[in-house]
């Protein structure tokens, strides 16, 4: 297999479509939170709560939409997606970090997902020899299934979006499926006795910020369209994609967690078990579409794994092209596949799905640690187009609320998601220094390029000292 330049692969190929990059916006934002979703922000919190959560989830989804859109109008020629946006705004190191956190959480996303495929296949009768999802056979048949998609991308890019198309329309059809279903049985006075403030699960913002992680857990994938800039076929897609997709995901999440408190007790949607879609159906339909809901979900989360591995080879290539990750991943195949790129990462998720198996890590853990990774290239990317905003000569006063909110959406999202995830993250973050050092010396340039960048890669080391040894001695746990 011979290699062909990046610059040829970065340049030549326009071959993304509106409805393909919608697909992998929507692919990979719809992927196992979404069916589990009325269990998972009923656990802490009451109806109130959780609907001022999604109030200030759509406000500040919406404008962090809004921050990406305008930045991929302002600067078309950043096709580098959410990494591109640190680098060129805050530097290499970086614009590094958002690539390899972004890198992993799409790849710790995709070992939760690897997961929660066999733990559902274990509900079936046929197959409970999968039980939770990380025992011995659940191991090898994900270690299959990561090789087989592994097979299927390196065929072509284009060819792995015409399948993450198909998987989409099942999943819409699916959803739309659930909505319908929960809008017959929604009883409006069962909802109204729903519709009160429980105390015991604590203060109301202590209980609109314990759903704060569920929610944005369904919009990890906001930004799939921008990474995937380089090859639309038009720039303007990438725009509409983005913000159609976070209006579009909006809608269904809302419905799908709030509808079940006008046909369950709050306790009785709280207790529900994985998927809990599906036992909110069995109340009102019979156990035959909970199944058939089973096997839906399974093809969606099938297709996130999908969407999360174009998306985790693009980041590293893109960040290789741009010399900040080592040149060895820039090799693409004769289907310009970034071959290397999807190498490292079928590897490195191979890995986390062995640490699982050894560890008994659980589903939850998985999420929480991936979303806290995720969270500051959010913001960094907020941030960037806020300033954009401001260095226009004419003020635009809507951009500029639009901008304020998603960089103070980004700053409550870490404070949120829990700085204990993000003080594990900084482990993770650590390792990658070594392929930003491998890199700068290709290019034969000094590690740092100014005092800021020492700074930041110095309060990085030392938070994941600390961490380690808190982790160590049993004082900081996931």
């Amino acid at each position: 297999m011979t290699a062909k330049t990046s610059g040829n692969y970065a340049g030549g190929i326009k071959d993304l479509t509106f409805v393909a990059l919608f697909s992998l916006i929507f692919g990979s934002m719809m992927g196992s939170g979404v069916f589990d979703i009325p269990q998972n922000v009923a656990h802490k919190a009451s109806v109130i709560a959780v609907i001022i959560s999604w109030v200030i989830t759509a406000i500040g989804m919406l404008s962090l939409g809004f921050a990406l859109s305008y930045i991929t109008k302002k600067r078309p020629d950043i096709c580098s997606g959410i990494y591109g946006y640190a680098k060129y705004g805050f530097g290499d190191y970086v614009g590094f970090n958002s690539a390899w956190g972004y890198w992993l959480n799409a790849l710790l996303g995709n070992a939760s997902y690897l997961i929660y495929i066999f733990a559902t296949l274990g509900n079936f009768a046929l197959f409970k020899f999968f039980g939770n999802g990380v025992n011995l056979n659940a191991l090898i048949a994900e270690s299959v299934l990561i090789w087989l998609v592994y097979f299927l991308i390196s065929r072509g890019i284009k060819e792995a979006s015409m399948v993450n198309i198909m998987i989409t329309s099942v999943k819409i059809l699916a959803l739309v499926a659930i909505i319908i279903l929960f809008i017959y049985g929604f009883n409006f006075n069962k909802f109204k006795s729903n519709l009160t403030l429980d105390l015991h699960l604590g203060s109301i913002f202590t209980q609109i910020k314990s759903t704060m992680l569920v929610t944005v857990w369904d919009f990890l994938g906001i930004e799939a369209a921008c990474i995937y800039a380089m090859r639309a076929k038009n720039m303007n897609d990438v725009a509409r994609a983005t913000v159609y997709g976070v209006i579009v995901v909006l809608l269904i999440d809302f419905l799908i967690s709030v509808l079940p408190f006008g046909i369950m007790s709050t306790a009785e949607v709280s207790n529900l078990v994985t998927p809990s879609t599906a036992g909110v159906l069995a109340l009102i339909s019979g156990a035959f579409s909970a199944q058939l809901i089973r096997v839906a979900i399974l093809i969606s989360v099938v297709g996130a794994l999908l969407a999360w591995t174009m998306l985790a080879t693009n980041i590293i290539f893109l960040a290789a092209h741009d010399k900040t990750l080592p040149q060895s991943f820039t090799k693409i195949n004769k289907r310009n596949v970034p071959s290397n790129a999807l190498l490292i990462s079928a590897v490195t998720l191979q890995i986390f799905i062995l640490g699982a198996y050894f560890t008994d890590s659980v589903y939850l853990a998985m999420i929480q640690l991936a979303t806290s990774l995720i969270l500051v290239p959010y913001l960094l990317a907020a941030v960037f187009a806020f300033r954009l905003i401001i260095e226009e000569r004419k003020v635009d006063v809507l951009a500029f609320i639009k901008g304020t909110l998603a960089v103070l959406y980004g700053i409550w999202l870490i404070y949120a998601g829990g700085l204990k995830y993000l003080a594990f993250s900084t482990l993770l973050y650590s390792v990658g220094i070594i392929f930003f050092a491998l890199a700068r010396k290709e290019c034969g340039k000094v590690i740092f390029a100014n005092r800021f960048e020492k700074i930041i890669c110095g309060l990085l080391l030392v938070v994941a000292a600390i961490s380690l040894y808190l982790w160590l001695k049993g004082s900081l746990s996931l």
